[in-house]
């Protein structure tokens, strides 16, 4: 199994998350449906579900979205 490293957020930029919400940015684009996104301030981590809202990345998901960007790139390589 993998290890995967986490962030701590920072105090003050976790408050300013608190009270104004999370910047996120695309971080890492998994296939034209999934990414995963990154809070600028405080560093959260978050993921698309099968219904398109946003939730927490944890390592499983991690895992999952890794394999599927491997089996999406795959797929790409074949078809063209």
């Amino acid at each position: 199994m993998k290890t995967t490293e986490t962030t701590q957020p920072k105090k003050a930029f976790h408050l300013f998350c608190t009270l104004i919400g999370h910047r996120y940015q695309e971080t890492k684009k998994i296939t034209n449906h999934f990414s995963e996104y990154s809070c600028k301030c405080c560093g959260k981590q978050m993921t698309d579900d099968t219904r398109g809202r946003l939730i927490q990345l944890t390592p499983e998901l991690k895992e999952i979205n890794a394999t599927l960007e491997l089996l999406f790139q795959r797929r790409r390589f074949i078809n063209s």
